[in-house]
């Protein structure tokens, strides 16, 4: 059996949506990507804080929304950090092979 070479690898294609920085043929690196995904997470938990603090203060009263800010904040996060342990295990696994 004959093992050929990994040719260079397309980059992700995104929606026209995105807001990150694009290429002119709709396409983002990796790390952008990564980034971009990260900067999101961030996002939602500090949205997961404001309503806490909001709901403290008194500012808020409608306890559902303090909850869905709150789930979803820790289903991104849980999210990530799977992602996280799977890059990881890849990456041993990659480290692990005989040249």
């Amino acid at each position: 059996m004959e093992i050929s070479n990994i040719n260079q690898l397309t980059p992700i294609k995104l929606n026209s949506t995105s807001t990150s920085k694009e290429r002119s043929d709709d396409t983002i690196s990796f790390s952008s990507f990564l980034n971009e995904s990260l900067n999101k997470v961030v996002e939602l938990e500090k949205e997961s804080q404001d309503y806490t603090m909001k709901l403290v203060t008194g500012e808020i009263d409608n306890l559902s929304d303090v909850m869905i800010a709150a789930e979803k904040a820790d289903i991104a996060l849980q999210l990530t950090m799977q992602i996280r342990n799977k890059v990881l295990d890849a990456y041993r696994e990659i480290m692990r092979m005989q040249i």
